[in-house]
């Protein structure tokens, strides 16, 4: 996504910003402070997303809610063209909550409207065994407007995100540059699974490769 006029303003703004500071930083820690400092006057500013939601209404180009994502209630807001980070919005029906899963990179995440409950997963196997990780929850608490947390990549953040109460509920992400996997792991504690998931863009072109190589595999 570049900086186009139909990004706010003041999302421009930001971004440009941090940017440039997230590229002097070396470490992960280091930028998950700076982002956990930065981020709660962006989740108290009510004008802002009352603009990004009228405009999801009325169906304008920006935010585009056809942009491939890994969850059906993430859109993209902003991606730096120097891949530093991203910004992504949630919006969570009345007891949504996606599934147990890791990240690609570092990430802040924060909560614009209602509350979100966060459960955190510590793996205890070391991994040898395909399809198989055993956890244990360490933490499970709710945040409420402007309140953050943070995550890390693979089992350093292992964790379920989602909105305990009866009305809609809306998060605010930003994740820095992925490493180069084209998927996140789920976990299902109680069967001590793990799969793959991929986004729906990743899992069509996936699929797609394997049934050619079924095609060309008849036509031997």
């Amino acid at each position: 996504m570049t900086l186009s006029s139909e990004i706010p303003q003041q999302l421009v703004s930001k971004c440009s910003r941090w940017s440039k500071e997230l590229e002097r930083l070396s470490d992960d820690e280091s930028r998950v402070e700076l982002i956990k400092h930065e981020l709660p006057d962006l989740l108290r500013d009510k004008p802002f997303f009352a603009e990004i939601f009228e405009g999801i209404k009325k169906g304008d180009p920006y935010p585009d809610v056809r942009t491939a994502t890994m969850f059906d209630n993430e859109l993209m807001l902003f991606a730096d063209h120097r891949r530093h980070f991203s910004v992504r919005l949630f919006l969570w029906g009345p007891g949504e909550f996606v599934p147990i899963h890791d990240h690609n990179s570092w990430g802040v995440f924060g909560c614009v409207a209602g509350k979100i409950e966060v459960l955190k997963y510590k793996r205890e196997d070391d991994g040898p065994r395909e399809g198989y990780a055993r956890l244990t929850e360490t933490q499970r608490f709710k945040l409420r407007p402007g309140e953050t947390d943070f995550t890390l990549p693979l089992n350093q953040g292992i964790h379920q995100i989602g909105n305990p109460g009866e009305e809609t509920s809306v998060s605010l992400s930003i994740y820095g540059r992925p490493i180069k996997r084209p998927y996140i792991n789920g976990f299902d504690i109680y069967k001590r699974q793990i799969y793959r998931i991929f986004s729906p863009k990743t899992k069509k072109k996936k699929l797609a490769m394997e049934v050619l190589k079924n095609f060309n595999r008849d036509t031997q």
